[in-house]
């Protein structure tokens, strides 16, 4: 068992946090996000306190600030030489964060996205990755960086969630708007997504076949996927995702 605290307790934070006490941690948290720490306490036990008495309790630190506040925060805090730091802040770089941690100089640097509580997230990582497979794995895949370029790079390419929902969002109101049914609409969106992807094959180069496979020639899928080509839609997620990288690399 380790003493795990958590610095910032937000929409990040919380279900990681419900992982580590089911998995038999002490966790600890801070009181920003009061009410997702309060909810925490309720729910599963966990202390809560101030940064500095959460730090000086812990031996793994999650960092779960918005990057724009945690130059601030971190540097007020007292850290330890031997604090093992995670930061799931897709922000700030390994060489920020021990400018920032300093004493501590065992930075790593992942993102757990929510369901990562309940398995098969893909966890990439940059840093200790012995220490982020002993809290996620095996129910959750390790993705081990070579270099933190590539982590960057990954973290880039998840920054395109929102805007898939988004789209899938636009195409559940255009169906209802149809049938005049917002329930069965957003259903039948969200399992027939879901239910592709979980059969899907998993090998390389799976989502270039099964795209090749739904967009034969004359069928309504590459009707649909030339017209949004034909718009520029690929070019702007490449410029878009060119541009996010950039912010990243640039920290």
């Amino acid at each position: 068992m380790s003493r795990i605290g958590f610095i910032g307790t937000g929409h990040i934070a919380a279900p990681i946090v419900r992982r580590m006490v089911r998995l038999g941690h002490e966790v600890s948290v801070t009181t920003r996000n009061a009410d997702v720490s309060a909810a925490l306490a309720a729910s599963h036990g966990v202390s809560v306190a101030e940064p500095q008495d959460v730090l000086d309790a812990s031996d793994v630190v999650f960092i779960c600030l918005r990057p724009s506040v945690a130059p601030g925060i971190l540097e007020s805090l007292t850290f330890r030489a031997d604090h093992q730091i995670i930061s799931v802040m897709a922000e700030h770089s390994e060489a920020a964060l021990l400018q920032f941690c300093a004493p501590a100089t065992q930075i790593s640097r992942t993102i757990p996205l929510g369901f990562v509580e309940t398995g098969d997230c893909p966890l990439p990582v940059w840093g200790d990755s012995a220490l982020i497979a002993e809290l996620f794995a095996p129910d959750n895949t390790i993705l081990a960086m070579p270099q933190e370029a590539g982590l960057n790079a990954i973290l880039t390419a998840s920054a395109f969630m929102a805007s898939q929902l988004d789209l899938l969002n636009t195409v559940a109101e255009w169906t209802d708007a149809q049938i005049g049914d917002a329930n069965v609409s957003e259903a039948y969106i969200r399992t027939l997504i879901s239910g592709f992807l979980t059969t899907m094959p998993r090998d390389t180069g799976s989502l270039k076949a099964e795209r090749d496979g739904l967009t034969l020639p004359g069928s309504l899928n590459r009707f649909v996927m030339e017209a949004m080509a034909k718009d520029g839609c690929h070019d702007t997620l490449t410029r878009a995702l060119d541009d996010v990288y950039e912010r990243l690399t640039s920290q």
